[in-house]
């Protein structure tokens, strides 16, 4: 189960349903996105006022995180929000009488929780997050097991109540293909590439604020004779406005929208400039490319940052005006840029999805003990319940 708030959930349960698959056993997997069976009041009042926000409130996004986190708030929402407005997954949750649920995104896991806790299904929970930080709503009595990305998150939830037991390090869920051992010299050449140059690859996420036609604009102050390899990402509307830059700066160029080939343009990067989400970040990690952090999400991504600088595996950019000046110091400094690629490395956890798999099916192997497919407890109303 996601919801896809942001396409890095989306893209973390995509790679654990295929380490679940690759695993060999006789498994059905299926992925339900809460959104997509969602009534449209909820995905207005959940997703597009969150995104409304970002965009033009920030700082009240921040103060609303931020004090979820100070009073420990145990819901992103109402539960008649999440009741009423996906009740269509809760249906298919029923219908699918699944021997294990596995939650990559916070509103799904109060949703898993919700439903576990009204008998719409009756089996384990697993809930795996996409940061290096935490939240309070994660901690829901219903979840048996936690899969998180780093230590910090593993001290949080424990200071929430959650048992030492039920929490696993198993890293930021990716595609394992982030750590395979591209030859450098041959991505560059497929790409059209000069070696003698350096190359920035620009992200912001598939939802992102970060604004990266500005971003690209402001990397001619560098001084450098930068190759750019930009990505808009989900973002249709971006992806045009980066072609028509071409000419109009002196930098040379490549423009690439949705794509497959990221492990490939990280490698052949000597710098990435993204938005510091959890995913995009970790597949970094896995490649060893430094990082130059823009433009983050207050409240979670804010953490992000610290957590890679005080890593070393990145660096900040406060403010616009600042990046081109950081890309030339990070540049015309390859011992710097070589330590950071070092400890980006020791942080990485490129296995993740095989390791939140091999949790997956513990549980599953516990859960043959009990018979799961029975059907749930009947509730008086329960029609009306949903409606």
């Amino acid at each position: 189960m996601t919801l896809s708030v942001g396409w890095g959930h989306v893209r973390a349960a995509e790679v654990i349903e295929r380490a679940l698959l690759d695993g060999g056993e006789n498994v059905e997997v299926r992925t339900f996105d809460a959104i997509e069976k969602a009534r449209p009041w909820f995905r207005w009042l959940y997703v597009d006022t969150y995104w409304w926000m970002l965009r033009h409130a920030p700082g009240l996004w921040r103060r609303l995180f931020e004090r979820r986190q100070r009073e420990a708030h145990r819901a992103t929402a109402p539960h008649w929000v999440f009741r009423r407005g996906c009740a269509e997954t809760l249906r298919q949750l029923k219908a699918f009488a699944p021997h294990l649920v596995i939650a990559t995104e916070i509103g799904a896991a109060e949703i898993a929780a919700l439903g576990k806790r009204e008998g719409w299904f009756n089996s384990p929970i697993l809930a795996v997050q996409t940061d290096f930080q935490t939240e309070p709503p994660w901690v829901q009595r219903e979840i048996d097991v936690y899969g998180i990305g780093s230590e910090e998150s593993k001290a949080q939830l424990i200071g929430w109540g959650v048992s030492p037991n039920r929490v696993v390090l198993c890293g930021i869920p990716i595609d394992p293909a982030f750590a395979l051992a591209y030859e450098e010299s041959e991505v560059l050449r497929a790409l059209g590439l000069d070696p003698r140059r350096p190359v920035v690859l620009v992200m912001g996420g598939g939802m992102g604020p970060a604004p990266l036609d500005e971003i690209i604009q402001s990397l001619e102050r560098c001084g450098l004779p930068l190759q750019v390899l930009a990505v808009s990402g989900r973002d249709r509307a971006l992806k045009p406005r980066l072609e028509s830059l071409r000419g109009k700066i002196a930098l040379d160029l490549h423009v690439f929208g949705w794509s497959d080939s990221i492990p490939e343009l990280m490698t052949a990067a000597d710098l990435l400039i993204t938005k510091p989400g959890g995913v995009t970040t970790a597949e970094a990690l896995a490649v060893g490319v430094p990082m130059l952090l823009t433009h983050p999400i207050p409240g979670p991504e804010e953490r992000h940052v610290r957590y890679l600088e005080q890593n070393g595996a990145a660096v900040q950019a406060r403010h616009l005006e600042d990046i081109p000046r950081l890309v030339a110091q990070l540049l015309n400094n390859p011992e710097k840029l070589a330590e950071m690629a070092r400890r980006a490395r020791e942080l990485a956890r490129p296995e993740a999805a095989h390791a939140v798999a091999h949790v997956a099916r513990a549980l599953l192997e516990k859960a043959t003990y009990i018979d799961f497919l029975a059907p749930p407890p009947t509730r008086s109303g329960e029609s009306a319940y949903l409606m």
